[in-house]
């Protein structure tokens, strides 16, 4: 079963170069015509806004573009959970760790979905992570050997390809169009429909509710 949604890799195109910004975001040194970025602005359809920790009624476009997202699943439950998250959060290690004994039980399927922004190396980690052949162990090695002092995921960080690129800052529009840039961010369905969104990580006494919420 595949664990990651992340399409066949694309050739670096030879007019571009790749660079980081001041914000530790990679990126392909190009620039759309005005008219272009214009008519891409105005296509790609909005998602509807979504409050921070809050139940959203009319959330169909975020199950969508989240179904759809560059993930990493773990477990084979029918109850999908999904959790944006940065390689180098400690807060999003605590969530990880503290999931790890309830997948099953709980019968989830977790779907982690990568951003990379906390720090300098966070972008080129999260590539690294989709570009394995295997994500999960991946994943699993970053939080296994995180730094919880210095914040620190363990997995190396490496030179971005193209589509890790399109993968990750899609998956950042996602982050952003809940509302705040917070990681992690929890978001699945409810059983009466809705969708939930909680910014940060629950506290641990908490979290057995959460999960008994998914529909």
């Amino acid at each position: 079963m595949p664990t990651s949604t992340a399409k066949r890799r694309e050739q670096t195109p030879a007019s571009k170069v790749l660079t980081r910004a001041r914000d530790g975001r990679w990126a392909w040194s190009t620039h759309l015509p005005g008219l272009l970025a214009l008519l891409l602005f105005l296509l790609v359809p909005p998602l509807a806004a979504a409050a921070p920790n809050g139940t959203v009624r009319d959330a169909a476009p975020l199950l969508q573009r989240l179904d759809h997202a560059h993930w990493i699943a773990q477990g084979h439950g029918p109850h999908v959970l999904y959790v944006i998250f940065d390689p180098n959060c400690p807060y999003c290690h605590v969530l990880y760790d503290e999931l790890q004994p309830r997948i099953q039980p709980d019968q989830l399927t977790v779907r982690y979905v990568p951003v990379g922004y906390l720090a300098p190396s966070s972008f080129g980690k999260a590539a690294a992570i989709l570009e394995t052949k295997n994500p999960l162990a991946a994943m699993q090695k970053n939080e296994k050997g995180f730094n919880v002092t210095s914040h620190d995921g363990a997995i190396p960080e490496i030179l971005p390809d193209a589509a890790s690129v399109n993968a990750l800052h899609s998956n950042m529009s996602i982050l952003e169009a809940t509302g705040q840039k917070i990681v992690p961010t929890i978001i699945y369905a409810r059983r009466d429909n809705t969708v939930k969104i909680i910014k940060g990580t629950p506290d641990q006494a908490d979290l057995p509710a959460v999960l008994k919420e998914i529909r």
